[in-house]
């Protein structure tokens, strides 16, 4: 039986840091008054992901032939477009999870402020 161990980097901390301050202000923006406030973050996370996946595929088309030498045996490679497509697709949708985290933790707490405030006008209307 194998023993693999989770190392834990200063990196992987930065980045868990990072994300739960981003999801905090997710939440605040979501609270405020505006509802246009709460839809910025996941603009930002969007085209994020869309400048992400757009890299990406220059990278794989700028390197998509390869002819060298490997281990002493001379080695021709060519990616194919669809494998290009297909791999630029999946990093866009792996990029653009933090973008639903975000929609949804805004359409949570909108949800909640919409049915608080229709309440507050029921009791309004009840009072006058």
């Amino acid at each position: 039986m194998a023993n693999h161990a989770v190392v834990f980097t200063g990196g992987m901390f930065a980045l868990l840091v990072f994300g739960v301050v981003v999801m905090i202000l997710q939440v605040f923006l979501s609270k405020t008054e505006s509802k246009w406030s709460g839809a910025i973050m996941p603009a930002i996370m969007f085209g994020v992901s869309l400048v992400a996946a757009f890299q990406f595929a220059l990278r794989l088309i700028n390197a998509r032939s390869f002819t060298g030498e490997i281990n002493g045996v001379f080695v021709e490679h060519t990616t194919s477009m669809s494998t290009i497509i297909g791999q630029t697709a999946l990093i866009f949708v792996l990029c653009n999870i933090a973008t639903g985290i975000m929609i949804v933790i805004y359409t949570i707490f909108r949800r909640k402020r919409d049915r608080q405030r229709a309440l507050e006008m029921m009791r309004i209307q009840d009072l006058g």
